[in-house]
């Protein structure tokens, strides 16, 4: 019960993430925020846009002092990961177009990490191989996640496609529908006229 509880908390200091959804109106701009304490720390930042137009936002990440990390514009989605070199506040913003006026759904993932660097790595003792066991676990965890948070995106995507054909296909069908109908009216009504016009003469 004890290594539980020592595994359950390696895992959660190896780091600290947070997932959230979103929607973003048209032509709003929405900033999110991690805070680092230390030079050296893995800032790890992955987003996927759920519902919505086209699928596709602009974003961009800035550092301390307002400095740009990185920027994209109708992006559907994103997987970042880079070193924090500068303690400090990073901002990760997401902006609807101005091309665009529906509303979208973005899901958003936000993890900082402690960066181990090779100093340290060399100075490590035989009783760390445990913590080094969670750091790997806990990283394959992170891309099986990934992984499935691709799929359930590229799931959602799909849907909409076949929601907006199923929708083409029963609208045409309604139309064609109507001028078939609208054929047959006219087709009756232009031989009643025909065959009238001969009584009139006759």
């Amino acid at each position: 019960m004890l290594k539980k509880l020592v595994l359950l908390f390696a895992l959660l200091a190896v780091a600290n993430a947070v997932t959230l959804r979103k929607w973003i109106a048209s032509h709003e701009k929405t900033c999110f925020y991690a805070q680092t304490s230390a030079p050296g720390k893995k800032i790890s930042f992955y987003f996927a846009v759920h519902q919505g137009g086209n699928f596709d936002i602009d974003f961009e990440v800035e550092g301390p002092n307002n400095r740009q990390l990185f920027k994209g514009e109708a992006e559907r989605q994103g997987d970042y990961v880079f070193t924090a070199n500068q303690p400090g506040e990073y901002a990760f913003c997401f902006k609807n177009g101005l091309a665009s006026f529906a509303d979208k759904q973005v899901e958003f993932d936000i993890s900082v990490e402690n960066e181990a660097r090779p100093e340290d790595i060399a100075k490590r003792s035989k009783r760390d191989e445990v913590m080094n066991s969670v750091v790997t676990i806990a990283s394959d965890l992170g891309q099986i996640t990934k992984f499935m948070k691709y799929f359930r995106t590229r799931e959602n995507r799909n849907f909409a496609t076949v929601s907006s054909t199923e929708s083409r296909v029963w609208w045409f069908s309604i139309l064609q529908s109507l001028s078939v109908v609208l054929v047959a009216v006219m087709q009756v009504y232009a031989i009643r006229a025909l065959f009238t016009a001969k009584r009139s003469r006759l």
